[in-house]
């Protein structure tokens, strides 16, 4: 009986475990796709764990090779491609057309307010591939990027239509396929869509930020080539930090500042998904018998 009971408790302790986000355990092992992982491997309140490959993240996959987007239809059974770029974004690099996979934008970004904050030829050049510096400073004048980035995002009429859409793609997905969200560096707007998710399915906030930090992970060469690219600027360590979270950093404060004003104005993100998205307690059950496994 003693046993009974120390093996009862210990199953319900491991339920309530969340595994260790990993760049092995959720890496995607795609070649030219950059930041590409999955959600799949993480426990839910309940017990159960997301689904293996079916939660695709990403940043934009414009440049990846026809090998790499083939793994992606014919291994992971891509369905459905959901993107958070703004306009201009997708028209400088567009997806990439996938026989039989559905590209579905979600923007997130209210283009008018991004633009209404810069010149007009700071507009243009925002609209083109020029000098990167030049960029940078383009999209922090702008007002989007910064410690409450994120809040703007979901507190935005554009915002709260961009992941309303995410959410019905995702209860739309046909049983033994898989969805591939992204933005362009696959971590901000896309990093709010996997906690949005993950929040919808029960995993712990604990884990839901090591899954966002993992950028900082899988783009650890890259973020390195930016901080010596930087530093012939003579910005100052706040300056740093705040240029490279527009390029392939997450900055933990923005999300943290997310999760804050969440739990403030919603009582949690579920609370926000419900209020604000539309996502019933009924597609909540959907999205955990979808997506979720013992």
């Amino acid at each position: 009986m003693k046993l009974m009971s120390i093996l009862f408790a210990t199953t319900v302790l491991l339920a309530g475990c969340s595994s260790v986000p990993s760049q092995k355990k959720q890496s995607l092992d795609m070649q030219t796709l950059g930041n590409a992982r999955e959600l799949g491997g993480y426990r839910s309140s309940d017990g159960r764990k997301v689904k293996r490959g079916v939660l695709l993240r990403s940043a934009k996959p414009s440049g990846a090779s026809e090998a790499d987007l083939k793994r992606l239809s014919e291994e992971y059974n891509l369905a459905t491609v959901t993107d958070f770029r703004m306009s201009f974004e997708r028209a400088l690099e567009p997806n990439p057309v996938i026989p039989g996979v559905k590209d579905v934008w979600c923007p997130i970004i209210d283009e008018d307010l991004f633009l209404a904050n810069i010149s007009s030829d700071e507009a243009e050049s925002a609209k083109k591939n020029e000098d990167t510096f030049e960029r940078l400073k383009i999209a922090v004048k702008s007002g989007v990027v910064g410690e409450n980035m994120y809040v703007n995002f979901l507190s935005g009429a554009q915002g709260k239509k961009g992941y309303t859409l995410f959410f019905k793609e995702l209860l739309a997905l046909p049983e033994g396929k898989s969805l591939l969200f992204h933005c362009t560096q696959g971590k901000d707007r896309t990093g709010l869509g996997a906690m949005l998710v993950l929040s919808a399915l029960g995993v712990d906030e604990k884990t839901i930020m090591q899954d966002y930090l993992l950028t900082n992970t899988f783009n650890a060469s890259l973020i390195e080539k930016e901080r010596k690219m930087l530093s012939q600027y003579n910005l100052s360590a706040e300056e740093e930090t705040l240029y490279l979270s527009v390029m392939d950093y997450v900055n933990e404060a923005f999300m943290k500042n997310a999760l804050k004003y969440l739990k403030e104005n919603y009582g949690s993100p579920l609370g926000y998904i419900k209020t604000e998205l539309g996502v019933t307690d009924s597609d909540i059950d959907r999205l955990k018998k979808k997506f979720l496994e013992d």
